[in-house]
């Protein structure tokens, strides 16, 4: 791999029992970038995304990052290489506060490398709200909320890449956009690279992200940032309608 290339996910196939979702899919990604996934509901982008975290096997293709080979690794050796995961639907733990869900990873690690808790202050200034409420139960939180704390769960071992699987989904426009800006800043600060799958076009022309489509699993084309920086543009090229 060259210095930048983070992520490389060569002609991968995947899907359920006898049925292929993923088919022969391709792409890149390097350090620092955001890229963009959409594509209508059922066409494979979630298969893919847990394909990459190992949550789905790889029938053909190799998945490598770095430049390691983690086609056949597990979901926690994944993880522990730097891949953070925030799932669609968030999959909040409802009976634990925010902070026991923030920190919900560490407790399942037994080996910690770095200082957890200005790793969680540091969370907390990106995200205000969840300090403020950090004593409450998870299912006291509004949607947009538990996006966030989805996200800030994700974040507590610093991984170099996280994937994002719909985190506009539910949300007001005033939090998909803040979760936006948050995400563009942590690019662009601190070098973190996303993948966001993501319907939302106000979200996609926001991030300033290249964008692939997908259509029934397969790779249909890539746009450039520059094509999709407006609502308008990105409705137009991505053929979404919301």
């Amino acid at each position: 791999m060259t210095k930048n290339l983070l992520l490389k996910i060569e002609n991968v196939s995947s899907g359920y029992g006898s049925t292929v979702i993923v088919n022969n899919f391709s792409f890149e990604v390097e350090k620092g970038q955001v890229l963009a996934i959409t594509g209508s509901n059922g066409m494979g982008k979630t298969t893919l995304m847990k394909t990459i975290m190992g949550l789905i096997d790889v029938r053909n293709g190799t998945i490598t990052y770095k430049d390691e080979d983690i086609t056949n690794s597990s979901p926690d050796y994944r993880s522990k290489l730097g891949i953070g995961y925030v799932p669609q639907g968030r999959e909040i733990f409802s009976a634990l506060s925010v902070e026991q869900n923030i920190m919900l990873p560490i407790y399942t690690r037994k080996k910690i490398t770095f200082n957890s808790k200005d790793k969680l202050e540091e969370i907390y200034s990106l995200f205000p709200i969840l300090k403020e409420k950090r004593l409450a139960n998870g299912s006291s939180l509004s949607g947009g909320q538990q996006q966030q704390l989805a996200i800030a769960r994700a974040l507590i071992f610093d991984p170099e890449i996280i994937i994002l699987d719909e985190p506009a989904e539910g949300i007001q426009p005033s939090i998909v956009s803040f979760i936006g800006n948050t995400l563009s800043d942590l690019s662009k600060n601190s070098k973190k690279t996303f993948i966001v799958v993501e319907q939302n076009i106000s979200l996609i022309s926001q991030l300033n992200s290249d964008c692939i489509l997908v259509e029934k699993g397969v790779f249909t084309k890539k746009l450039k940032s520059s094509e999709i920086n407006t609502v308008e543009k990105a409705r137009d090229l991505l053929s979404l309608h919301n």
